[in-house]
């Protein structure tokens, strides 16, 4: 079977669930959101306790990609933006 791009361990999926709620419900609720399934049984006061330049990033990504008719879904960019600035970094230093 092909299972496409998977993201790997906890700390991964959990930006990557901050990048699809960032996407799906915008700036204003992103910095407001109580996650209830993070820090469980406490939840998590999402737009308070993270540093969100890496889910900002992924969803203008995302976002400039499928306008320029490159269809990628969020999970791929979310896997890919690693090493995307892994070799920028490289580039530039």
């Amino acid at each position: 079977k092909t299972y496409g791009r998977v993201i790997h361990e906890f700390d991964p999926w959990f930006n990557f669930r901050a990048t699809q709620y960032l996407a799906d419900n915008g700036w204003q609720k992103f910095f407001s959101w109580f996650d209830h399934r993070s820090w469980y049984p406490l939840g998590r006061p999402v737009g308070t306790t993270i540093y969100p330049g890496m889910q900002i990033a992924a969803v203008s990504i995302w976002k400039v990609l499928n306008f320029a008719g490159i269809e990628m879904s969020l999970n791929d960019v979310c896997v890919f933006v690693p090493a995307w600035f892994g070799v920028t970094a490289t580039m530039f230093t």
